[in-house]
């Protein structure tokens, strides 16, 4: 009798230890649910306070570009005749090569990530067309392939490196990087990003996702919008009024 007295009190002592390891199991759960929820609020906030400040930015250079025009309308000394061309470009770097040619495109990034930049190459003959430097900067290299736009849980247009890849130093690491002209599939992905002005920039290759994949920023998406509304218009595809 005594012995099954002790075996009883064994096996109370091992549920009532499993119940609360069950317990113990189900609040640590719920500690590390309330932690990634105050963290991932911290990082919208801070996304929120970034994309507010660029979008305030945006509003300010747009307020100075329909002002300037105004006053040019006015007292008739524009610098270009065409006042749309003139606002796409208010933030660009022009340029000539010795070819003849014309070159329209955004200052380099410097910090870390990975990039798209879309330029514009605008031959002797007037027709342009658009180029696109895929960048990834960072402390070493990572075997770079190029980048993917994604615009939807569904699309993904992959920009594949067409060409060598270029690795060469910075004052922080490595920069590895391609040149080339934009094919229909990077096309499609930039529309999609100018249409909607938002969209996602991943590292192609890298299993499990890079750690410099991120949203674009509201000024690298309507970057992209500018550079393709402005090789339409002067390809002639697009009016200006």
């Amino acid at each position: 009798m005594a012995k099954l007295k002790y075996i009883f009190l064994v096996v109370l002592v091992i549920a009532v230890a499993g119940v609360g390891g069950y317990y113990a199991a189900i609040q640590y759960d719920q500690t590390r649910a309330v932690v990634q929820a105050e963290q991932d609020r911290k990082d919208a906030a801070k996304q929120a306070e970034i994309d507010a400040k660029e979008a305030k930015e945006a509003k300010l250079k747009e307020k100075a570009r329909r002002k300037q025009a105004l006053i040019d309308k006015r007292t008739g000394r524009a610098e270009e005749p065409d006042q749309v061309i003139r606002g796409l470009t208010a933030d660009m770097l022009k340029g000539k090569e010795m070819d003849g040619s014309t070159y329209y495109r955004y200052e380099d990034p410097v910090e870390d990530g990975i990039f798209i930049q879309p330029y514009i190459v605008q031959d002797g003959g007037g027709t342009a067309v658009i180029h696109v430097i895929l960048r990834h900067r960072g402390k070493k290299p990572m075997n770079f392939k190029g980048v993917g736009l994604q615009t939807s849980e569904e699309d993904i247009f992959q920009v594949k490196a067409g060409g060598n890849v270029v690795t060469s130093n910075t004052n922080s690491g490595i920069m590895e990087w391609c040149d080339q002209v934009a094919d229909a599939e990077t096309l499609k992905g930039m529309r999609e990003v100018g249409d909607q002005l938002a969209g996602k920039i991943l590292m192609l290759g890298v299993p499990g996702g890079s750690n410099d994949d991120r949203m674009l920023s509201a000024t690298e998406a309507q970057r992209i919008k500018n550079m393709l509304e402005l090789c339409d218009i002067l390809n002639g595809k697009k009016k200006t009024s």
